[in-house]
C-alpha cells in the first residue's frame, strides 16, 4: 500500500520543524507497515511531537475509516500547523498542546508514533524556546526519549505498538534492553544512513502479547 506524502504548508508557521530526512524515514517505515496496520485495525492512534503534521495525516489517510487520530506537541504553533495539514488533506486529527502524553488517561493508545528530539546536546537546550526543542535531545539525545519509553506501558493499550526514530548516538541497543524489561519486543523496520548523521534506525516496540499477532498479520512463521 503506497503511503503518499500529505500536502502541507508551513508558510504561516516558521517556528515549526520542517519535514526532513528523518520525517520521510518514518513515513517509509509506516508504509512498510501498512499491511500490518490495516489488519491490526487500531482504534486510537497518536503522534507525539507532530510538528508539521504530515506523519499523522498520512496515517489518518491510511486508516481513514477505522480509528481516531490524535496528535500532541509542546509547541502550540505546531499544533496549529498539524491542524492545517489535516484540513489540507481532508482528514480529522485531534491536536493537543501538551508535553508528550502527560494529560491522557492510561491504556488509551493502540499505536504511538514518535520522531523524538534525538540530537545529542547539552541538557539545558531541551528546555529552550523555538525550533531547538524539536531536535535537542540532551545527553546521548535520549532525555526526552527515555521519558516516553518509561511511560509506554501506561499509555499503550494491551495490544499497543510504538514506532520510534532513533540515531546510533541514542544507543538503541540499550533502549531495546530497557523495553525488554518493560515486557516489549522490538524490531528494526528500516535503517538508513543520512548525510551528517550516523545510522538512523526506525524501531517498533510491541507488547510481548502482541508479537504473535504481528507475525500472523505479516505472514511470517
Amino acid at each position: 500500500m503506497a503511503l503518499l506524502t500529505p500536502t502541507y504548508n508551513l508558510d504561516k508557521y516558521p517556528e515549526v520543524y520542517d519535514p526532513r530526512e528523518d520525517t520521510f524515514l518514518l513515513l517509509d517505515a509506516l508504509e512498510m507497515e501498512a499491511g500490518f496496520l490495516s489488519k491490526f485495525n487500531p482504534t486510537v492512534v497518536v503522534e507525539v511531537g507532530s510538528g508539521s503534521g504530515i506523519v499523522i495525516a498520512a496515517l489518518a489517510v491510511m486508516l481513514r475509516k477505522s480509528c481516531l487520530c490524535m496528535s500532541t506537541d509542546i509547541n502550540f504553533t505546531a499544533c496549529q500547523a498539524t491542524k492545517n495539514t489535516s484540513i489540507l488533506n481532508d482528514v480529522s486529527i485531534e491536536c493537543m498542546a501538551m508535553d508528550l502524553l502527560t494529560c491522557f488517561k492510561r491504556k488509551v493508545f493502540d499505536v504511538v508514533v514518535f520522531n523524538p528530539p534525538y540530537v545529542v546536546t547539552e541538557s539545558e537546550e531541551i528546555t529552550g524556546h523555538g525550533l531547538n526543542r524539536a531536535w535537542a535531545g540532551g545527553k546521548h539525545g535520549c532525555e526526552i526519549i527515555n521519558r516516553l519509553v518509561f511511560d509506554l506501558p501506561d499509555m499503550l493499550s494491551d495490544r499497543g505498538v510504538c514506532y520510534m526514530v532513533l540515531l546510533k548516538e541514542n544507543k538503541p541497543e540499550e533502549i531495546v534492553e530497557v523495553m525488554k524489561l518493560l515486557c516489549f519486543v522490538s524490531e528494526i523496520v528500516v535503517q538508513r544512513r543520512i548525510p551528517g548523521e550516523h545510522l538512523n534506525t526506525e524501531l517498533i516496540f510491541f507488547l510481548d502479547t502482541v508479537w504473535p499477532t504481528k507475525l500472523a498479520f505479516s505472514g511470517e512463521d
